[in-house]
């Protein structure tokens, strides 16, 4: 046995033994406003939520990566695409339209059930039936089983979203963060790290995201046990049909633009290579995804409930981008700097081939969850007409460079193309956004000033540490400075946009509402 391997394998053993204290805890915690302080309150348990996962995101990332192999993160990379193509019709939007609904009542959650339950178990067959055929697509040994077995999320989905809605729905967050917290890490930890310790391979991966899901759902249902009946009438589907089914097609146009490129990698340059690919992708969006998340899983629901005041909308968009924007570009700019320690360490020195990946998707981070933030916006104004075209428009463009990358058959034009598409989504969002929710230049370019001091101030931290302070030490040592070098960068670009940012409408607005909040970024 190699020393990395014996590594991995006793780093495994440490984290199951350590795995069932943490869930047992977050057990107990589960057992035993106003629209801003709602939103609070749901940062506050969500940031619980993110930094416990990403945590023990790291920690099994980094063995799991040890223990198997590119391929077998590749394989289950494409037997998730291709799920994923039926997943956003699966849904439906119910859960969206649940949260959107202005006054519900339990003839709609039972036609919402019978809905989800009803397509989920549609595409669950179709799953079935096609899955030969992608397997054969692909030409990929065990595809078609993988796809078959994960398949089995579609019918615990369709019925944990009801639960999992109506509590977003009723601003439950602290539920919402511990279940989360106990099915990822019961998933992940627990089974997955305890199947790949045993020699499972790309089994592990598929056993854990089954585990994360049941859990979630058992758990969901505990909390908020809504009835069981399908009984219900044409006009209560109808309003699930209608907002749900404009939620999918946008939905399904985001996952084609999301997907298309691990498609096209996982088709024409093999298993390997997507598995790069895909760890790459994780690599690039981990760090940002999980806050991005917590803020707009949050502010979905708080900003359907304030209806057409453009006021309050135009304030949380720019709150929201002065926010996810200084974080994600100032991540993005210490990722690409920083690339070579983040592979060594996290996956070991047989992924050096993902590193020129990695710092080529580095740049897609920042417009990305920009977007992520306007998409949010544009479905909380109900303007989703726009969103359908933006999200279209933007397909065709990523289908044409990714057409002219693939012909050289190297992955890093792939990964340009996709970088290229995000930036492109992101000037046509925003200034759709701005005219939108009418938004004056100059508080637009304050925010744009603050994100580009902060990128800066964390570029300047990070290069130094890594290529000056800390040259000639251990990869695991060098990444440690490089990370506490990007928080201390951050932190001085904040001192510095306060000078900038006091005044603007968003932090007033903050200010006589949320003082907590506000004086992060007040003089």
């Amino acid at each position: 046995m190699t020393s990395t391997m014996w590594l991995a394998k006793s780093i495994a053993v440490i984290c199951l033994a350590g795995i069932e204290f943490t869930v047992n805890v977050w057990v107990c915690v589960l057992v035993g406003m106003s629209n801003l302080k709602k939103l609070a309150s749901g940062i506050g348990w969500g940031t619980v939520s993110v930094i416990t996962i990403t945590l023990f995101q790291l920690v099994f990332m980094a063995v799991m990566a040890r223990l198997l192999e590119p391929a077998d993160f590749g394989l289950v990379a494409i037997a998730n695409v291709s799920l994923r193509f039926f997943s956003y019709f699966a849904q439906m939007g119910i859960g969206p339209a649940l949260i959107q609904k202005p006054t519900l009542d339990d003839a709609d959650v039972r036609a919402a059930l019978a809905l989800s339950l009803g397509v989920s178990s549609l595409f669950f067959l179709l799953a079935l039936v096609t899955a030969d055929y992608t397997e054969k697509l692909f030409e990929m040994s065990e595809l078609a089983l993988v796809i078959k077995i994960l398949a089995i999320n579609f019918l615990v989905v369709g019925f944990s979203s009801i639960s999992l809605s109506l509590m977003r729905r009723n601003n439950q967050f602290k539920a919402l963060a511990v279940i989360e917290i106990i099915s990822y890490v019961c998933g992940y930890g627990l089974v997955g790290l305890g199947a790949a310790y045993y020699g499972a391979g790309v089994w592990a991966l598929v056993a854990a995201f089954l585990t994360q899901t049941m859990i979630s759902a058992i758990l969901s249902y505990s909390v908020i046990r809504h009835s069981l009946s399908l009984v219900h009438t044409t006009s209560q589907r109808s309003h699930f049909f209608s907002f749900g089914g404009r939620y999918s097609i946008i939905g399904f146009i985001e996952f084609l633009a999301s997907n298309v490129d691990a498609m096209i990698i996982g088709k024409l340059m093999g298993a390997t290579s997507a598995g790069h690919y895909n760890r790459a992708l994780l690599l690039a969006n981990m760090p940002v995804q999980q806050p991005a998340n917590v803020l707009t899983k949050v502010l979905f629901p708080v900003l359907s409930s304030i209806g057409d005041q453009r006021l309050k909308q135009s304030i949380s968009f720019q709150l929201s981008v002065l926010l996810v924007g200084s974080y994600a570009f100032a991540v993005s700019v210490g990722i690409y700097i920083a690339a070579l320690d983040i592979v060594k360490v996290l996956l070991g020195d047989k992924w050096l081939d993902t590193i020129p990946i990695l710092k080529i998707l580095a740049w897609s981070v920042g417009p990305l969850y920009i977007s992520h933030v306007a998409g949010v916006s544009l479905d909380s104004t109900a303007q989703l007409r726009i969103k359908i075209r933006i999200q279209l428009l933007m397909l065709i463009l990523l289908i044409l460079l990714l057409f002219f990358g693939a012909s050289s058959g190297k992955v890093a034009n792939i990964a340009i193309a996709v970088v290229a598409t995000e930036w492109v989504r992101l000037f046509l969002m925003g200034w759709i956004l701005i005219q939108l929710l009418q938004i004056a230049a100059k508080d637009a370019m304050k925010i744009i000033s603050c994100i580009v001091i902060i990128t800066i101030t964390t570029a300047i931290a990070v290069f130094l540490s890594s290529y000056v302070i800390a040259g000639q030490v251990v990869s695991v040592f060098r990444l440690f400075l490089d990370i506490l070098a990007g928080i201390l960068g951050m932190i001085v670009g904040l001192l510095v946009v306060r000078l900038i940012i006091s005044d603007h409408p968003a932090i007033l607005f903050m200010a006589n509402r949320v003082p907590r909040f506000a004086n992060l970024l007040r003089k």
